[in-house]
């Protein structure tokens, strides 16, 4: 049980604050206040913002456009910046702006059981899996586990239903899945190359 923590440890801490991603996502992070404001006040800056915006959490443009009228997007939900983050840590954007703005791109898409298999069951026996699953905390350490990944309440994750499936959970959620799984699949190579 142990190993899920330290996967899960490799994860941001933090979200990352819209405008600064797409900062990244842009290129544009490293110029200075001139060059950047130069940059955000281009007249399709903005549409393209909400173009990758939508396409990196799998949202509808007048759901973006009610994050507030600025660069900043304040009204983003925090589990939306954990998103971003994740993103960022994964190097997902820039190399995917091409698709993302020709409308090409798909986020990927994780449920929650793939997830937890993966981080709380991958490497394990079959005696091992059978004596993780069949434990009485189990069911705590999967609710605990969506928790710290996607930033977000116990309740809402009991509230997904009553087995490792999580039926319930919303789809936003699985693409940060997906990204968490990204991010640690890219920490991991960087793990193994400093071991090497």
């Amino acid at each position: 049980m142990q190993k899920s923590y330290k996967v899960v440890e490799i994860l941001p801490k933090q979200g990352l604050e819209p405008r600064q991603f797409l900062r990244y996502c842009f290129g544009i992070a490293e110029l200075s206040p001139p060059e950047l404001l130069e940059e955000e006040t281009d007249s399709q800056y903005r549409k393209k913002c909400i173009t990758v915006l939508c396409a990196v959490l799998g949202v509808q443009r007048p759901t973006v456009r009610k994050w507030g009228s600025d660069l900043n997007f304040d009204g983003i939900p925090n589990y939306c910046k954990v998103s971003l983050a994740y993103i960022h840590a994964a190097e997902i954007v820039p190399n995917q702006l091409k698709s993302i703005l020709t409308g090409e791109y798909n986020a990927p898409e994780v449920d929650a059981q793939t997830f937890l298999e993966k981080i709380l069951l991958e490497g394990l026996t079959e005696k091992q899996i059978l004596q993780t699953v069949s434990h009485a905390n189990f069911r705590a350490t999967c609710v605990k586990t969506l928790t710290q990944v996607l930033h977000i309440g116990t309740k809402s994750v009991q509230d997904w239903g009553q087995d490792m499936s999580f039926h319930k959970m919303p789809k936003i959620h699985k693409h940060t899945l997906g990204y968490a799984l990204a991010a640690i699949s890219k920490s991991s190579k960087a793990w193994d190359k400093q071991a090497a």
